[in-house]
């Protein structure tokens, strides 16, 4: 596409060449992780988690209650409503200072327009097809968010079965999670945008921000990406614009006044939900603030300045850095998968970088591994020992959490290598001038 002019910049330009691995013995292996994953999921943490167990119940309910609220216009966020699920889900209602997640509907009216086919379903159909709407835009996400380029059939299959054998993916399937819809609707904008469909892409990115602690990750490079080449890519925003504008009118129509309930909800959504940020885990809640806006500053940085190089580096690192910013999910980590698709295409770039960037990704790398090893190991003791496998069931739970932490690191790194040279090399000749 012309819109994709090349910058003079060696250490960041895009290698082509396909990434070779055995084909066979890679299917063989993501195949045992995939079941180990799901006898883990299955058996085992239900075992452990008891009545916290992830379930349909509470994945899903809220948003078709929710949602059949306002088909027949009615406010979504009242107190009522949210009594409603939780008798769903728990047998009872839950009190405001309980442990328990109230699980009220927490999503933007404009929701209604992406799951309203949902909605009119029975709640036992809806479940099924949105488990099935799940897997298929799920595997066919890992060629939307790679363009489909240096990626072969088998290296693709290969890839999906290991998305579907990482937990947080499972876990999200379980939930029936609205995140599975909506990370394929961010990774359908970004593939639109590289094969110039603009005005497409800003509509698809305006339908996942009913989402939006999760579109703002891809959305922001994306608009850095279409300023830095306005003439040419302003459609994008124009579009994305127009979009938000008209799903809010709607929405207003729909449910007069509902801006301020839902602003409400989502301001009380960290306390009910039991999330908390891992960079406030990090931090222990100290420089907060200042280190949330560092971040969001160097994901602009780093927006602009890889858009025309790697537009799927930018978004990769842009996903890593809001996985720290906002409350902890685990089922959210489905949208580390470019990431990890990027590291994977750019293995020789990586080590062409030194081999403290080998390192950090070989971390990342290794808590990913980890998380498998461990749900393979506790799965056969399990099987060879019924019960046994609950004695060290968190331990895939902490690779899980340690992995969006060493992920951001590796591409916080290669990114700074790339930037702070040509960084010094301006300063240079700006000092000369």
């Amino acid at each position: 596409m012309a819109e994709h002019a090349q910058v003079d910049f060696q250490c960041c330009e895009p290698v082509a060449s396909p990434v070779r691995i055995h084909q066979v013995p890679l299917l063989a292996g993501a195949l045992l992780c995939l079941l180990s994953a799901w006898y883990f999921a299955r058996v085992i943490a239900p075992a452990a988690l008891g009545a916290s167990a992830p379930s349909v119940q509470q994945g899903l309910m809220p948003e078709w209650i929710g949602c059949r609220a306002i088909l027949h216009r009615r406010n979504p966020y009242r107190l009522e409503l949210t009594q409603q699920i939780e008798v769903a889900i728990y047998g009872k209602t839950v009190s405001a200072d309980s442990v328990a997640n109230q699980h009220r509907f927490a999503y933007p009216a404009f929701f209604i327009f992406l799951f309203f086919p949902m909605a009119i379903l029975p709640f036992h159909v809806a479940q099924l097809v949105m488990l099935l709407a799940g897997v298929a835009l799920s595997a066919r996400s890992v060629i939307w968010w790679t363009d489909g380029r240096s990626v072969s059939n088998h290296d693709a299959v290969a890839f999906a079965i290991l998305v579907f054998a990482a937990y947080p993916v499972v876990v999200c399937l379980q939930l029936r999670q609205p995140t599975l819809i909506i990370a394929a609707l961010l990774a359908f904008s970004l593939f639109c945008v590289r094969s110039g469909r603009l005005a497409l892409a800003g509509a698809v990115a305006a339908l996942a921000s009913a989402k939006p602690q999760l579109a703002v990750a891809v959305l922001l490079p994306l608009s850095a990406w279409a300023v830095a080449s306005w003439r040419k890519r302003k459609a994008f925003v124009f579009s994305l614009a127009a979009s938000l504008l008209a799903l809010t009118m709607a929405s207003e129509l729909a449910v007069p006044g509902w801006l301020s309930p839902w602003l409400h909800t989502v301001r009380a959504y960290s306390h009910y939900a039991g999330a908390r940020p891992l960079l406030a885990d990090l931090t222990h809640e100290h420089f907060f603030i200042p280190a949330a806006v560092l971040l969001i500053s160097a994901v602009i940085w780093v927006s602009f300045e890889f858009g025309d190089t790697d537009l799927l580096f930018s978004v990769s690192f842009s996903i890593a850095a809001f996985q720290l910013l906002f409350p902890f999910q685990m089922y959210n980590e489905i949208l580390l998968l470019p990431a990890a698709l990027w590291a994977v295409k750019n293995a020789d770039r990586i080590r062409e970088r030194g081999q403290l960037h080998v390192l950090l990704f070989s971390c990342a790398w290794i808590a990913l591994a980890g998380e498998w090893i461990a749900m393979l190991a506790l799965s056969w003791w399990d099987i060879a020992a019924p019960g046994s496998g609950l004695k060290l069931w968190q331990v895939p739970l902490v690779a899980t959490w340690l992995y969006p932490m060493l992920l951001f690191a590796a591409l916080a790194s290669f990114a700074a290598s790339c930037l702070l040279p040509r960084s010094q090399v301006r300063i240079a000749r700006s000092r000369t001038a």
